[in-house]
């Protein structure tokens, strides 16, 4: 089952029955699902959004025709998506989010209930955004023909949401774990979010056959677990964002991990001004900054030393503590 129809057996029979009568053409890009009580339904097609109508019709606007979606509709998939305990998934949806069996994330938009100015729960929820998981075996191997057929570096995906960082980062486990280049490289998948392997029953998305996928583990405890039990050659993760997330990094390197690891942002100066980027250089093991650009899982191949040139032409604070390629963050 593709992973778009394990989404439409989930949502109510209106809407899935307008989505199952679009070209496949334009069922194969669509991104996210975006849904809200009382209001029209939402295709994201690529990076446009869309309305459908009950005939399957899209409009780049919505028309008295357009499919709407009632609260309780929405409050039915709620339930579903969260497989009717809401309960287990407390720890998620307080992050404002749920992931499904496939990796899909879903996304959740409600009223957060605070105690001690922490979130303990969210409520009335509003709306639901499935953003739809993508296996698109060979994505990355433009490259890892250039980075990795005569050596085998550390290196940060970046790029903007819905930009393919995880399909990306799934691809190079399939791709390095399965005989690229004719080498069978030992990886270990930290999947805290469930989204790079997409766990279902017993098995997994296509990771490669010589992967181990700590799925659920936070990304720090995942890092020092795989490092310290699974010997892999590589460690990969997505959405690296905490300082104990990059110490975790910069002790599996002392044992001689390579890692492929992803973070978000928003424009190409994060590269040189986010903080967690800057923190990732600083461990010195990083050679190359692969930035996607829009949806088709093209990248420009940035090596590291471009990007510490640039922190130290921007960034006066940075030169008197810049040291051998390493400074102060």
């Amino acid at each position: 089952m593709s992973d778009l129809s394990y989404i439409l057996n989930l949502l109510d029979d209106d809407v899935s029955s307008a989505i199952r009568l679009l070209d496949k053409d334009i069922l194969s890009k669509i991104t996210e699902i975006r849904i809200r009580k009382n209001n029209y339904l939402v295709l994201v097609v690529r990076s446009t959004s869309y309305f459908i109508n009950e005939k399957g019709e899209l409009s780049d606007s919505p028309f008295h025709s357009s499919v709407k979606c009632s609260a309780q509709s929405v409050d039915r998939l709620y339930l579903k998506l969260c497989d009717y305990s809401v309960y287990a998934n407390t720890e998620h949806i307080n992050s404002g989010f749920i992931t499904l069996k496939n990796g899909a994330r879903v996304g959740l938009s409600g009223t957060a209930v605070l105690s001690k100015n922490e979130i303990v729960s969210v409520k009335d929820i509003y709306s639901l955004n499935i953003r739809i998981p993508r296996e698109v075996v060979g994505c990355s191997k433009t490259v890892l023909d250039f980075l990795y057929v005569n050596s085998f570096p550390s290196v940060i995906v970046a790029g903007m949401p819905s930009s393919g960082k995880t399909t990306l980062l799934r691809d190079m486990a399939y791709q390095l774990s399965s005989g690229f280049n004719d080498r069978y490289k030992k990886v270990a998948v930290i999947d805290e979010r469930n989204e790079i392997a997409g766990k279902f029953g017993d098995g997994f998305m296509s990771v490669g056959f010589n992967t181990d996928v700590l799925s659920s583990f936070p990304k720090a405890e995942g890092i020092e677990l795989a490092t310290r039990t699974l010997s892999p050659d590589m460690i990969i993760c997505d959405e690296v964002s905490k300082e104990s997330e990059v110490t975790a990094v910069s002790q599996a390197f002392s044992s001689g991990v390579s890692f492929a690891l992803s973070v978000h942002i928003g424009s190409v100066e994060d590269l040189y001004k986010k903080r967690i980027i800057r923190q990732l250089i600083k461990t010195g093991e990083f050679s190359y900054i692969i930035l996607l650009k829009g949806t088709s899982y093209s990248a420009e191949i940035i090596d590291i030393e471009e990007v510490i040139s640039e922190i130290r032409r921007t960034d006066s604070s940075d030169v008197s503590n810049f040291n051998g390629g390493i400074f102060d963050v």
